[in-house]
Parts: C-alpha cells; sequence; structure tokens
C-alpha cells in the first residue's frame, strides 16, 4: 500500500517537537529539584546553626524557649519548618515533631524524612551535648506544587507546540506534496503516451527544482534521439522501398518484354522475392513503431471490438471458401475497448492469415469475441508444440512446417507485431492446446 512520504515527514516533525519539550521539561525539572533542594538544605543549616548558637549562649532552656517562640511565630504557607528537642534517648522535650526521625546527631546527618501527617521534609539532626539533640526539619510541598504547575504549564506548551508544528509540517507538506505530484504528473502523463513535455518546477532554487532541471534535460536529449530514430529509420525505409519500386517495375517491364515461358517464370519468382523485402521492411517498421508507443495513448478511442471483428471476418469470409475452410463466428455484442482500430484490426488480420497458412483444407477456423475483453481466434489444425508456444511471438521464429501450427511461412513477424499491439493495448497473447489445433488468446493483462 502506498504511503505518503510527507505524511510520514509532517508525523516525524510532531514527533520531535514533543521528545523535544519532554526532554526540555526533564531538564527544567532536574534543575528545578536540585536547586530547590540546595536551598532547603542552605535554609536547614543556617537554621540549625542558628539555635546550636542559641545553645552556645544561653543554654539549654533558652534553645527550649527560641524554638516555641519559632513554632508560636511559623508562617501559614506551605513550607513550614519543624523542630524536635529531645534529650539522648531520642524523648521529646520540646518541638512539634513527635519522634525521632532515622538520622544520627553525632554525625549531624541529614536527609529526607517523613513526618507524622505524612509531610515530606528535608531535616538535620545534631548533637548540642551529650544529654542533648535537635532536629530542624523543612517540608518541600512548595517545591512540589512548583513541579506540579511546571509540568502543566509544559503540558499546555507541548501542545501548543505540537498544534503549531503540525500545521507547519502540514503546510510544508502540502507544498512539497504539490510539487512532487506536479513532477509526478509530468512524467504519468508522458507514460501514458503524452508527448515529451517538460517538468515544472525547474525555477526552483532548491533540491526539487534541480531534480525537475535534471528531468527536463533528460527529456529533451530523450526527444531528440527519438526524432533521430524516427528520420534514420524513415530515411533508411525510404532508400531500400524506393528502389525496390523501381526493381518490380523493371521487372514488370521485363515480363510484359519476355516470351520465353521459363523467364517469364524467373522473373516473378524475382518479383515476388522483391515484394517479400519490401513486406518484411514494412513489418519490422511496424513491429519497432508499435514497441515505442507502448503505453502510448495518443489515437485511442473508443473502438467497437464487436463491429470491427465482424467486419474483418467479412474480409475473410471468401478466402476461407476459396480455401475450402470453415470460418465461424462467436461475437458478443457491444463489446468495447479503447484503442486504436487500425492496429487492432491489424491484430486480429494476422491471427486469422496465421491460421489460414497452416489449417488443411477442409478445416474450422473461429473468431470468437466476449466481454472482458477477450478475443480468440481457434482452429482445428495441426497445432503448435509446447515447446514453442511462447518462442513463436519472437521475431523471425518460425516453426517448422510440416504439421505444426505456427509461423513456418513468411518471414516469421505476424505474430510479433499481434503481441506488440497487444501490449501497447494492455493486453496479453498467449497460444494454448486447442485438441486439436490451437487457440490464440487476446485478454485484459491482469
Amino acid at each position: 500500500m502506498h504511503r505518503s512520504l510527507f505524511t510520514r515527514f509532517a508525523l516525524a516533525i510532531a514527533a520531535f517537537a514533543l521528545a523535544a519539550t519532554a526532554l526540555l521539561y526533564g531538564v527544567t525539572a532536574t534543575v528545578v529539584r536540585r536547586a530547590s533542594d540546595a536551598e532547603l538544605a542552605r535554609a536547614v543549616n543556617v537554621e540549625v546553626g542558628a539555635l546550636a548558637d542559641i545553645h552556645a549562649t544561653g543554654g539549654r532552656d533558652e534553645l527550649v524557649a527560641r524554638v516555641a517562640d519559632r513554632l508560636t511565630l511559623r508562617s501559614r504557607d506551605l513550607d513550614q519548618i519543624h523542630y524536635l528537642v529531645a534529650d539522648a534517648s531520642g524523648k521529646r522535650i520540646a518541638g512539634d515533631i513527635a519522634r525521632w526521625p532515622l538520622l544520627s546527631a553525632e554525625n549531624s546527618q541529614a536527609g529526607f524524612v517523613t513526618l507524622p501527617g505524612g509531610a515530606a521534609a528535608w531535616a538535620r539532626a545534631t548533637q548540642l551535648a551529650p544529654d542533648l539533640r535537635i532536629v530542624v526539619a523543612h517540608e518541600h510541598r512548595g517545591r512540589t506544587t512548583l513541579l506540579r504547575q511546571l509540568a502543566a504549564a509544559f503540558g499546555a506548551t507541548a501542545v501548543l507546540i505540537l498544534v503549531a508544528a503540525a500545521l507547519a509540517a502540514s503546510w510544508a507538506a502540502r507544498r512539497l506534496r504539490a510539487r512532487v505530484t506536479a513532477i509526478n504528473a509530468a512524467f504519468r502523463a508522458i507514460e501514458e503516451g503524452g508527448p515529451l513535455g517538460t517538468v515544472p518546477g525547474a525555477d526552483a532554487r532548491d533540491e526539487l527544482g534541480m531534480l525537475a532541471a535534471h528531468a527536463n534535460r533528460l527529456l529533451d536529449r530523450l526527444d531528440a534521439q527519438i526524432h533521430a530514430q524516427r528520420e534514420v529509420t524513415d530515411q533508411v525505409a525510404h532508400e531500400i522501398r524506393s528502389p525496390l519500386m523501381h526493381l518490380d517495375n523493371r521487372l514488370l517491364k521485363l515480363i510484359d518484354r519476355s516470351a520465353d515461358p521459363d523467364a517469364v517464370t524467373a522473373l516473378g519468382e524475382a518479383r515476388a522475392e522483391t515484394r517479400g523485402i519490401a513486406t518484411l521492411l514494412d513489418s519490422l517498421l511496424d513491429i519497432a513503431a508499435s514497441r515505442a508507443r507502448r503505453g502510448d495513448r495518443v489515437g485511442f478511442e473508443r473502438v467497437d471490438l464487436s463491429a470491427l471483428a465482424a467486419s474483418v471476418a467479412d474480409i475473410f469470409a471468401d478466402s476461407a471458401e476459396e480455401a475450402g475452410l470453415s470460418l465461424v463466428t462467436r461475437i458478443s455484442p457491444d463489446v468495447e475497448l479503447s484503442g486504436d482500430a487500425m492496429q487492432l484490426t491489424r491484430l486480429l488480420s494476422n491471427l486469422l492469415d496465421n491460421a489460414f497458412k497452416y489449417v488443411p483444407k477442409g478445416g474450422r477456423i473461429e473468431l470468437v469475441v466476449e466481454p472482458g475483453p477477450r478475443m480468440e481466434v481457434r482452429d482445428d489444425g495441426p497445432g503448435v508444440p509446447s515447446d514453442a508456444r511462447e518462442r513463436i511471438f519472437e521475431r523471425f521464429q518460425r516453426v517448422a512446417d510440416g504439421g505444426s501450427q505456427g509461423q513456418g511461412q513468411g518471414h516469421g513477424l505476424g505474430l510479433s507485431l499481434a503481441r506488440v499491439i497487444a501490449e501497447r493495448h494492455d493486453l496479453t497473447i498467449r497460444c494454448e492446446d486447442a485438441d486439436p489445433g490451437c487457440v490464440f488468446i487476446v485478454e485484459r493483462a491482469p
């Protein structure tokens, strides 16, 4: 299934924007946590130092009084300070912390603790005297609130960035898609048989502009080579066909003037050979032209295949009667095909002509046209060996006479031209065993 490059480009931009926002939030949150932790530690250390000075100058009672004053004057903000003054066993003397946390006062240990009310705080324990120790804990709910607000802000920003990135990527993708679509359309038109025009966007000063410019230069060279090739083939055909026509006229004059029957017979055979060479040349040119126009839809129109097949059958009816053959048709009405009527006539004519060459007198040839479209030329002649059913469609390939169907006579170009014409019309052609005889089937390519 086709997946748009530009859709993936837009999704990649949006994913990158989200990843960048998430990374920025992670870095910011880490910086905020570290700064907050450092500020909490500094505030706790300052408070522990102040209480140590009070104890050193005023003693235990002064320390207890100052802790009580601090609790009384404590602010109502989120990040409150808590205290615990305890004896050597950890029994509370003063403060609002009910029990001693898991901190070593002897080592002046600090760390995060959970207070009895469930609040998290940064605390430090310090030994002030052999029978006196203190703990100062500073809550950090404000930091948690700040981080939540930061997450909400970054979330909202991420949504805005995602929307903006999606809009910008969509706009850029539409512009790129329009340019690439125009380039593809130009190539598709050429592929479908249009003239070798120009790819748009070559004036843009970017990679797509360079691509279009290179494509236009390539198309110009291709167009020049095609015209040169056509000129050469036309000239060669003219140079060969003209002498052949002059030779045919001279042979005809010699036949008219000659009284020797043997000479007349020899001249007639020579004349037939020259006409065979001219026919060979025309067939080769037809094959080359048809192969070069494969996929070319120029000149195509709706063709009534039923009427066309009936007309071809009428043309071959007299020849069938003269050859002692039975030509029957089974043509469904109103079978249509978009194509070149002259080439389709040539295709059916070549298949019928091939059958006429090898079906013996008294034989039967059937022309079938069915919806699809599907065309068949069936006969009850000698048939085609299985190992030659594909080879007979190659140029100059003939199955030997003597009981074999194929191109034992002529130059071996009729079926090759039929296949080239079929391919130009997106049709396939194959040969199958009809038991007896063979059947050539032309139908829509899968």
